[in-house]
């Protein structure tokens, strides 16, 4: 007698235990969206030109007729992301689910050479984005020959790999361009932190690519975060009426 009010005793338990267990939150998606902070080039036909003021900014690989490869800077200050999702989910509750660039051009046909002479004519091609680690650059100051001061083999600067895309060059006037989450991007933004994306040319490409910069049409950065899951009430449920099994069977192995 004394075993079975054991055994009710602990399926009792058990019932109340899952009845009491907290409704798993449910939200939809929020995505928060920051204009682009800071953004230029360099190109190594001007080693020493200085480009921030400029209306565009280009990926490019050197021609026969334009001899010179033109790499990009972008920083974003994701604060504002941050705040915006701590009020929607609470500090800590919420889980990036993915990052896209918005990118704007003026210039998007193969062919077309731009109004100003320092960039290359626009053709389609391969190129890449990577997060980079120092965010110290200034886009009024940094040139081809000072670039290096904040790419990787200078301190402690680091690249990751955003993801390799394709540039059409069909006269396409936006883009939106779905970055890889790598844990350096993502841990950026999680604390709110500055981000910078370098973007340069994959190997063998034969990329122009011509988008707007913050002084023309901005870019801007579309960080799309949810409620971080929590456990199911069913499956918490199935673990603790297992746990009563287990004292159901070793109250029966005692009766024998």
């Amino acid at each position: 007698m004394k075993h079975h009010l054991t055994l009710n005793r602990t399926i009792k338990l058990a019932t109340l235990l899952a009845l009491a267990l907290p409704v798993s939150l449910s939200a939809s998606p929020t995505t928060v969206s920051q204009k682009v902070e800071a953004d230029t080039y360099v190109s190594s036909g001007q080693p020493t030109v200085n480009f921030g003021s400029m209306g565009g900014m280009m990926i490019a690989v050197p021609t026969g007729a334009q001899p010179r490869k033109e790499e990009s800077l972008i920083r974003f200050d994701t604060t504002s992301i941050k705040t915006a999702f701590d009020a929607d989910y609470g500090a800590g509750n919420w889980t990036i689910t993915s990052v896209t660039l918005s990118l704007f051009s003026n210039f998007s046909t193969a062919g077309q050479q731009p109004s100003n002479g320092s960039f290359n004519k626009i053709a389609a091609g391969g190129f890449e984005f990577d997060w980079l680690s120092n965010d110290s650059w200034s886009e009024t100051a940094i040139t081809w020959n000072t670039l290096a001061s904040v790419l990787p083999g200078t301190g402690n600067n680091a690249l990751a790999s955003l993801g390799s895309f394709y540039w059409a060059a069909d006269g396409s006037t936006s883009q939106l361009w779905t970055l890889g989450l790598a844990s350096d991007l993502v841990n950026d933004i999680a604390i709110g932190d500055k981000v910078t994306i370098f973007g340069q040319p994959t190997a063998d490409s034969t990329v122009g690519y011509l988008f707007n910069t913050l002084n023309n049409n901005p870019a801007y950065l579309n960080v799309t975060a949810d409620v971080t899951p929590v456990p199911e009430p069913a499956s918490t449920a199935m673990v603790i009426f297992g746990l009563a099994g287990l004292a159901a069977v070793r109250c029966l192995k005692i009766q024998e």
